[in-house]
């Protein structure tokens, strides 16, 4: 892999974990999303009204399926992020990558390879290691924490993440075989409508949760941490589809995953979370786990 793409893929990561840690500071994450979708909805507007959208029939069963599932991705992760610490959350939500492979042997018919199967374990190991909250590790302590909120909640995030990546890695097989459109803007594309449609149903979902006023309110004093959450987001994905231009997909997922040891490092120093050291050592471990996977 060039060190130009390393570098880029690093910046990726950071800003998708500082985007996250942003979102973890605010007052109410759950509303903060809402005035998120706000934007991301205006940035859409603005790009299909320069160049509108061409979207082939078979694609929008799999926009609107993947729609479905990232509102439940934010239902998740808001929730989660209300609950539990970020250095806790983030790391099990953004563990897909491992669990990827085991999801499409069982439904898309693709192979594990011994040093794939290394790496999961690996994965699941930091897994045992985040959830352990008491000064001795122990497997009967794991089980008692995976009933906690924040693990339940870190949890059905992690299964919304991988049902979306499975459901969006098929959509874009489609929409290659019926557009001959640029590469770039048809991923462009597909994750602006699929958000676009999500946002506004998570908005709906604010609307009908919150008060009005509380919405008001946090909208007028975290205007400006909304629009950096959305820039750094946009940020984060077209540095990734940059570099996927020229990339293999395995090797800058693999890479793309030290943004678990920024959000540890976040956590740990800048919100003063606990756990840091064992969550950093978890979090190198994971990404070791991620690497295995992806370079075999």
């Amino acid at each position: 892999m060039h060190p130009t793409s390393i570098a880029l893929i690093l910046l990726s990561a950071f800003c998708h974990a500082l985007w996250n840690f942003y979102s973890k500071s605010s007052r109410d994450t759950r509303i903060l999303f809402f005035w998120c979708g706000f934007y991301t909805i205006a940035i859409a507007f603005i790009a299909f009204g320069i160049k509108p959208p061409v979207i082939p029939r078979p694609v929008w069963f799999y926009i609107i399926a993947s729609a479905l599932v990232h509102l439940f991705y934010r239902l998740f992760l808001t929730h989660a992020y209300t609950v539990g610490e970020i250095s806790f959350v983030y790391p099990i939500a953004r563990a897909a990558p491992a669990f990827l492979p085991l999801f499409a042997f069982l439904f898309l018919n693709e192979r594990i390879s011994a040093q794939g199967l290394v790496g999961i374990l690996c994965v699941m190991a930091s897994i045992v290691l985040y959830q352990q909250r008491e000064a001795r590790i122990q497997f009967k302590a794991f089980l008692r924490f995976l009933r906690e909120p924040d693990a339940l909640w870190a949890f059905a995030t992690l299964g919304s993440v991988i049902g979306y990546s499975l459901i969006d890695k098929q959509g874009m097989s489609e929409f290659h075989r019926h557009s001959t459109g640029a590469p770039l803007w048809r991923a462009v594309t597909y994750y602006l409508m699929e958000n676009s449609i999500s946002q506004v149903l998570y908005g709906l979902s604010c609307l009908a949760r919150f008060p009005h006023q509380q919405i008001v309110e946090i909208g007028r004093a975290e205007w400006k941490r909304a629009l950096v959450v959305v820039v750094l987001s946009l940020a984060s994905y077209s540095l990734i589809l940059y570099v996927l231009m020229t990339e293999k997909v395995s090797y800058v997922t693999a890479v793309r995953q030290c943004s678990v040891i920024f959000v540890v490092l976040l956590g740990g120093y800048a919100l003063k979370e606990t756990y840091t050291k064992r969550r950093l050592i978890a979090a190198v471990v994971m990404v070791l786990g991620i690497f295995l996977i992806a370079y075999q």
